[in-house]
């Protein structure tokens, strides 16, 4: 199962009421009441901070160049030399204040109905930069602002065994209504219906790169673990998947490699230089070059060229339970695991079980009496075309691929051969 991680992101409520402090004397200007940020750009980068300045609340506006640094937990430092401007201040046209703007305002979608309220704001952090890229709607969010998440998810981990998930929606969904409208203060807009609402995803992060700055998005992209980095290659445009591969390290590419499918690494080469080829390989173990070498012999609009190398196989006489246990021990090396292959001595497939009919037979039932013997299979040089009407014919999810003696060895997914055979479906979601 993909891991999915959030590096370099902090809370609207994470930053609210910290103390403001002057970077030379350390005295004390006051806390942050509210952020504001410029929405010209598809996510919004925070340009200027509010602080209410005692109990008189009367608050200042500090532009966002005067922040020296953010400590999360403690306080923001102001390296402000001139005086605070007073606010409320004319703000810019693109301009608006989060707290004002957004806190616990009703998100509706476009036929007007009541989605959700907006219980915190998701923000990109680079250093003290600041974008906001995802509303938190969750009760998860609710909970981190007044203060009790910590307790509650204990709590209910303790008693429940459930880890609490994060809501988001992200923010390109997202716009303020008409400052027209009567209820403007009181709603947000939701772009698209709200059935395409989705969890934080390397697909979302991939979008916040791609429309930032090439080096802003070079500056994050760094920022992430390999194991994001790696996810988040594969669901960026390939012009845009060359620039970030061709502007860091090789040491650091061959590790984000190592993590990533092999039949993604193979498609990422195809739009690389020999030469940077060449150096990706002096920087590999020489086992995932033998790999990699070994797929690129197959032409690109083959099955060999979409395939995958890491799959799951069985013999007909081991147990349900000892499948379990080598699934479990290689499902983070294996791109799918929803087929189990049972191969005879020769490699060559004799049956298919799915993970569901293992999970509904006993540990101790034989592969052999629950699989399937009818094995579809495709050639490793059978045309992406055909092999996509396999898909189509038979409603697989995966396809075995078999050499010229019939012995398996390779996978291709759905989504592979999709991409392979009409291309600009990837461009239109780039």
């Amino acid at each position: 199962m993909r891991k999915i991680r959030t590096p370099n992101f902090i809370f609207l409520s994470q930053i609210f009421d910290l103390p403001l402090v002057h970077a030379g004397d350390n005295r004390k200007l006051g806390r942050v009441y509210d952020v504001i940020a410029d929405i010209s750009t598809q996510y919004p980068k925070i340009n200027a901070l509010v602080a209410g300045t005692g109990i008189s609340k009367k608050y200042a506006y500090f532009p966002w160049s005067s922040v020296a640094e953010i400590r999360e937990g403690e306080g923001v430092v102001i390296d402000a030399v001139d005086a605070p401007m007073g606010f409320p201040a004319d703000l810019a046209e693109n301009e608006i204040s989060l707290r004002e703007t957004l806190w616990d305002k009703q998100i509706v979608d476009i036929a007007g109905s009541k989605v959700v309220r907006v219980n915190d704001l998701h923000l990109l952090k680079d250093g003290i930069k600041l974008w906001l890229v995802h509303v938190d709607v969750g009760f998860k969010g609710l909970l981190r602002r007044l203060g009790w998440l910590g307790a509650y998810a204990k709590t209910i981990r303790w008693l429940f065994d459930y880890e609490m998930k994060d809501k988001f929606i992200p923010w390109k969904y997202v716009q303020p209504i008409s400052a027209g409208d009567p209820d403007a203060r009181k709603s947000l807009s939701l772009t698209v219906p709200q059935t395409k609402l989705a969890e934080l995803h390397p697909a979302d992060l991939a979008d916040i790169l791609a429309d930032l700055g090439t080096e802003e998005r070079l500056l994050i992209f760094n920022s992430f673990d390999l194991e994001t980095a790696g996810e988040i290659l594969q669901e960026l445009p390939p012009k845009m998947r060359v620039m970030l591969v061709e502007s860091i390290p090789v040491e650091k590419f061959a590790q984000i490699v190592i993590e990533m499918p092999i039949d993604e690494v193979v498609d990422l080469l195809d739009d690389l230089e020999p030469d940077t080829i060449q150096d990706l390989f002096a920087a590999l173990p020489p086992e995932e070059v033998r790999q990699i070498k070994e797929l690129r012999k197959h032409p690109e609009r083959s099955a060999g060229g979409l395939m995958n190398d890491e799959f799951i196989t069985a013999r007909e006489g081991d147990t349900v339970g000892a499948v379990m246990k080598k699934i479990k021990s290689v499902a983070d090396d294996v791109e799918s695991i929803y087929y189990i292959y049972v191969v005879n001595d020769a490699g060559v497939p004799t049956g298919v079980a799915t993970l569901k009919e293992l999970l509904l037979a006993t540990a101790k039932t034989p592969i052999g009496t629950i699989m399937r013997e009818s094995v579809v299979r495709v050639p490793v040089d059978m045309h992406i075309k055909k092999v996509a009407q396999i898909f189509f014919k038979y409603n697989f999810v995966v396809v075995p691929v078999v050499d010229a003696t019939d012995r398996i060895i390779g996978i291709i997914t759905i989504k592979d051969a999709l991409e392979a055979v009409f291309p600009e479906m990837n461009e239109e979601t780039d």
